[in-house]
Order: structure tokens, then C-alpha cells, then sequence
């Protein structure tokens, strides 16, 4: 019969809970290694001579130690015992990756079977019978056998941590950290901003999952990939005969969320009437179903996010200026990826060692000229570019279609540089003359560099298809994908009519009058 191997090391900073943090190892199957901790360095110093399965650390209300166990080993499983949890320590610890947080004293007969759903998830060898008796576990072992990679041993079978949100010491992660570990807790509603792909959703999960109702649902809405007409039913449900082809009760998501959370995603998509809806539900915490007679009442802690300006869109009354109120209580937002550079190797490492696992594959990293591109790139497409990016090396294997690729971005850059170097005499000529009466350039505002760079390009890329369709206009403006009279006005605009035939300002006028 086959005995999985663990090995644990029970690290306790007094001896008074170790009887029953031991027997529910044993109970659960592991063979218990005891030590007393005098500081960290004697902790660091144990875990070089030995390393475990898994780590049980007694810790007190400072998480400091469990940060240097971890800045040390980085993917080695532990299991935190606290006397005293509360909600900052219990997020400062699963924000390092624990596996499981202890309550002591432990109860030894519940505790056993939940200790066991923790070794389960250990990658640890399995061996025979004959290993039971002494026999080379080693050469028994079912373990992957580690790789090899620039003189450095790495093994992929090592468990993976979740996900490292919010690392590094840039300033603003670190205020977003504190107002995650601040609005956990309670029960406001929060609003996230920020670009696609910069990680809103795993915000939200860490709001859900350091909040009173992690134990509940947490339902995500994508409120821009339901079409307006269906999402009132997907967020309220509706009863049977509301409509042709209702023929049974159905829930919607808020139903479904009772006690627990609802993440909105994309709220800026949500069409005005149903805002009007979703303000009701916050407000009262209740709603009716599609063709109900009554109304229900939810108790749902609601989280939204966008990448749109709501400001913006609450002006072109696209957003109802009271729901951006209600929503806005708390607002989180996260830079992109590129603001917060410290992130990138971290976040690089985590995700080559969760695709090596995933697709069976040998850890490998990018070499320091592909990780010196990766830290000068910009990543428009933020942290799930760069997890595309890492996926695909894992795959493949090869660096030279992504060196290529971020070669290529940085000639575009290159290009834009151009671009804005081309039209700086025409700025400088309209600058605003200094006070005195000096002649010197004040400069112009970044909105109108961006407008007159936008314009030069716009420009380039009209005389270049002209050019491609020997000055056939229809065709332009069929592959240009705008309409044949709009762009015959750029063309005046844009004084190319030079190049064009002497009739182009007759056609043009043509046009226009045959409009009105």
C-alpha cells in the first residue's frame, strides 16, 4: 500500500500548543519535525539544513516573520498558527500565499480531517511499501526530477502560489494595499479604475476574499458582454411567462450573491435605464424579477469596475450622475503596468512556473537582454499582455519572435518621436510669446501635441493610400473605411489637392451641394 511522505517542520515560538498542532500532523499523516523559534535567523537557518513538505509557523500578531520565511522561500507551502487572528493579520498572511491559518488552540478532532485536506495538496513523493521499511524513498519517488537551468535548480513541481497581487515597493501599490486592507471588512460598495488588463478582477477577489463574506458567493458580471436587452434579466432574473419563451422562474445574479459579492465589471457599458435599476438596489437592497409581483430583498456587497472616464460619460449622459455617487464610495485605482515597473519580474516569474505546470513543460526564463526589453517595454496591453507573452515562450520554446516584437515597439516609438519632431516649428510658431514682450516658446499643452501629432499622421496616412491607389478616391476611402464625401474634405483640409487633379475643388463642391 502506497504512504505519502511528508515531511513537516512545527515551528512554535513557545512549546504550549505544540502537543496538539503535533498530534493533529500525526493524525493526518505526516511525520512531525519540532522546533522552537528563538528568531528569524534561527528559523532561516533550520530551513537550510532541511527542507520540508510543508511549514506550520506559530506566528504572534507581526507577520514580519512569515514575510522573511518567504522572501527567502518562495514556494515553500506553510501554514500559519495564530491565537489571536484578526482581519489585518489574516490578510497580511494570505497576501504572502499560506496555504491554510490555524486558530489556536486547536480543537484536535475537527482539525484532523481539514489538516489532511492540506497535505493532499502537497507535491510530495509517494512511496512503496518497501519504503515504509526503511528503503530509498528517494529512488521510490514519483517526484518530477528538477530542471537544470543556468546553473540554477528549479523544480516545477513545487506548488504554485496564488497570485502575487500588489508587489513591490512602488508608493501607490503600497496606498492601494492599505485601502484594500482598510475596506475588506466592511461593506461599501467599491469602484476600481483603471486600464484593460491592469488586474481589476484579482482586486476585487482580494476585497472578497479578506472581507466577513468570503465563505459566500462571489458572482462576476461582465456588464459589456451581455447584450442591454438580456442583462436585466441575467442581474434580476425573471419569472415564469414574463416573456415568450420564459417557461420557468429563473434567479438572477443578485439572487444568487445573497450574503456575498457581486462584481460588476465594465459598469460604464450598463445601459441608462437599467442604472436607474441597479441605484434602486443599492439603495433599498431590493428588486423585482422580470414580470413579478413582488419585490425581493438581497443583502449583496456590490464591487464595479472601468476603464472609462464615468465623469465623462455622466456629461454625455451616458452615466446617471447618481449612480457614479452611490458607486463611488471607495475608489481603487491601479495604474498600469508600466507605472509600476518593480512588478514585471515578480509577476514574470509567477506566470512562466504556472504555464510550466499547466502545459507539462521545463521552467525556463527569458534571458537578460529579453528581460531588459520586457522592462523597457511599455505593455499597452498591461498584465495580460504580459501573461500572453509568458505563455507563448512556454510553448515555444524561443525568444526571437518575441525579442522581435518588442524590438518592434520600440522603433514605433521611435516613429511617434519622429512624428512629433516633424510638426515642433509649426508648434513652436503658435506658442504663446513670453511676458515682456520675449519671443520665447512657452510650449503647448499635451492634449494639443497629442491633437497635432494625431493630425500629421492622419495626414501621412490619407496622401499614402492616395498614393497606393494611383488617386483613386472611392477606393481610398473604402480601404480607409470612411465615407467618400468626408474624405474629399480632408483632402481640402489637408491642402493635398495639389497632387490630385485640378477638377478635385469642382468635385468637392459638387458633392457638398448635391448633400443639401
Amino acid at each position: 500500500m502506497a504512504v505519502t511522505q511528508v515531511q513537516v517542520l512545527l515551528a512554535v515560538l513557545d512549546t504550549a500548543h505544540s502537543a496538539s498542532l503535533a498530534q493533529v500532523l500525526m493524525q493526518a499523516g505526516a511525520t512531525v519535525s519540532l522546533v522552537q523559534v528563538c528568531s528569524a535567523e534561527h528559523l532561516l537557518e533550520q530551513l537550510r539544513d532541511r527542507t520540508p513538505n510543508l511549514l506550520v509557523l506559530e506566528l504572534n500578531q507581526d507577520g514580519s516573520l512569515l514575510e522573511q520565511v518567504r522572501a527567502r522561500h518562495p514556494y515553500l507551502p506553510i501554514v500559519v498558527a495564530l491565537s489571536r487572528p484578526t482581519e489585518e493579520i489574516t490578510f497580511s498572511i494570505s497576501r504572502l500565499g499560506a496555504e491554510d491559518v490555524w486558530t489556536l488552540p486547536l480543537d484536535t478532532s475537527s482539525m484532523v480531517e481539514r489538516a489532511q485536506g492540506v497535505l493532499e495538496r502537497l507535491p510530495v513523493p509517494v512511496t512503496t511499501g518497501a519504503g515504509q521499511h526503511g528503503g530509498d524513498t528517494a529512488a521510490a519517488g514519483t517526484a518530477v526530477a528538477p530542471v537544470i537551468e543556468d546553473g540554477e535548480e528549479v523544480d516545477p513541481s513545487m506548488p504554485l502560489l496564488p497570485p502575487p497581487a500588489m508587489v513591490g515597493a512602488n508608493p501607490r501599490m503600497a496606498e492601494i494595499r492599505n485601502t484594500v486592507e482598510k475596506v475588506a471588512g466592511t461593506d461599501v460598495t467599491v469602484l476600481i479604475r483603471g486600464e484593460s488588463g491592469v488586474g481589476k478582477e484579482v482586486i476585487a477577489r482580494l476585497l472578497f476574499e479578506y472581507s466577513r463574506r468570503r465563505q459566500k458567493p462571489f458572482i462576476k458580471v461582465n456588464c459589456a458582454a451581455i447584450p442591454n436587452d438580456l442583462l436585466e434579466s441575467e442581474l434580476f432574473g425573471y419569472e415564469a411567462g414574463a416573456f415568450t419563451g420564459a417557461m420557468r422562474d429563473k434567479p438572477g445574479k443578485f439572487e444568487l450573491a445573497n450574503h456575498g459579492t457581486l462584481f460588476l465589471d465594465e459598469i460604464a457599458e450598463m445601459h441608462p435605464m437599467l442604472q436607474a435599476k441597479l441605484l434602486h438596489v443599492l439603495q433599498d437592497g431590493t428588486f423585482s424579477r422580470l414580470g413579478a409581483k413582488r419585490d425581493v430583498a438581497v443583502d449583496v456587497r456590490v464591487v464595479c469596475a472601468t476603464n472609462k472616464l464615468l465623469e465623462e460619460r455622466v456629461r454625455d449622459g451616458l452615466f446617471r450622475e447618481d449612480l457614479l455617487y452611490r458607486i463611488n464610495v471607495v475608489t481603487i485605482f491601479l495604474p498600469p503596468l508600466r507605472e509600476r515597473r518593480d512588478e514585471i519580474p515578480v509577476l514574470t516569474e509567477y506566470l512562466l512556473r504556472k504555464y510550466a505546470i499547466q502545459y507539462g513543460r521545463p521552467l525556463r526564463r527569458f534571458s537578460p537582454e529579453a528581460a531588459d526589453r520586457m522592462m523597457q517595454y511599455d505593455w499597452p496591453g498591461n498584465i495580460r499582455e504580459l501573461e500572453n507573452l509568458c505563455k507563448r515562450f512556454v510553448i515555444v520554446g524561443g525568444e526571437t519572435q518575441i525579442l522581435r516584437e518588442l524590438s518592434s515597439h520600440r522603433d514605433g516609438q521611435d516613429a511617434s518621436s519622429a512624428v512629433v519632431s516633424s510638426i515642433e516649428e509649426p508648434m513652436g510658431s503658435l506658442a504663446a510669446p513670453a511676458v515682456g514682450g520675449n519671443s520665447g516658446n512657452s510650449g503647448l499643452s499635451l492634449l494639443e501635441v497629442g491633437r497635432r501629432a494625431a493630425w500629421e499622421a492622419e495626414r501621412r496616412a490619407i496622401q499614402q493610400m492616395l498614393e497606393t491607389t494611383h488617386w483613386n478616391r472611392r477606393e481610398a476611402s473604402r480601404r480607409l473605411q470612411v465615407s467618400y464625401k468626408a474624405l474629399l474634405n480632408k483632402i481640402k483640409q489637408m491642402q493635398l489637392e495639389d497632387h490630385a487633379s485640378k477638377e478635385l475643388g469642382t468635385e468637392i463642391t459638387r458633392e457638398n451641394q448635391s448633400t443639401h
